[in-house]
């Protein structure tokens, strides 16, 4: 199965936002991540742990903040229906941003906001804390680089 690649603006704007976030004034990100995507090898586990040390690497600036989400919950939660961004603006409104397969969609209505506000809530209070998950992306880094 051939996999579709990634469109030239998709690419261009994943490489803007990590722009902006990477700048010395940039905005806070906290990003919540599966447990189980950091143990998927993709693109083979030299790639997945190089992929991981960077992760932890941008975890030790100070505007952010890498959480893990266990594997191991026995509920359904906001992130079993994919994965989202919620971008919150001092002095706009805030927007969500949801990315598919082939298309992306930005969603600004006061309702969706607030669904993804509230599922924001319930992914951080499921999610290991910072330093806990600062440990658990270093252990399966090591993981990935001992079967390298």
């Amino acid at each position: 199965m051939r996999c579709r690649p990634f469109s030239r603006s998709r690419v261009m704007l994943r490489l803007g936002r990590r722009d902006t976030i990477t700048r010395a004034d940039g905005p806070h990100l906290t990003a919540i991540v599966s447990e189980e995507a950091l143990l998927q090898p993709t693109g083979g586990r030299p790639v997945m742990a190089e992929q991981l040390r960077h992760l932890r690497k941008m975890d030790d600036e100070p505007n952010i903040t890498s959480r893990v989400l266990p594997n191991r919950q026995q509920i359904v939660h906001p992130a079993h229906a994919g994965p989202f961004v919620l971008y919150e603006f001092p002095e706009a409104a805030p927007i969500v941003h949801l990315e598919h397969y082939s298309s992306a969609a930005f969603l600004y209505g006061m309702r969706d906001v607030a669904t993804y506000r509230e599922a924001v809530t319930a992914l951080d209070e499921l999610a290991h804390p910072a330093a806990g998950s600062r440990e658990i992306i270093e252990q399966y880094a090591t993981y990935m680089e001992s079967y390298q």
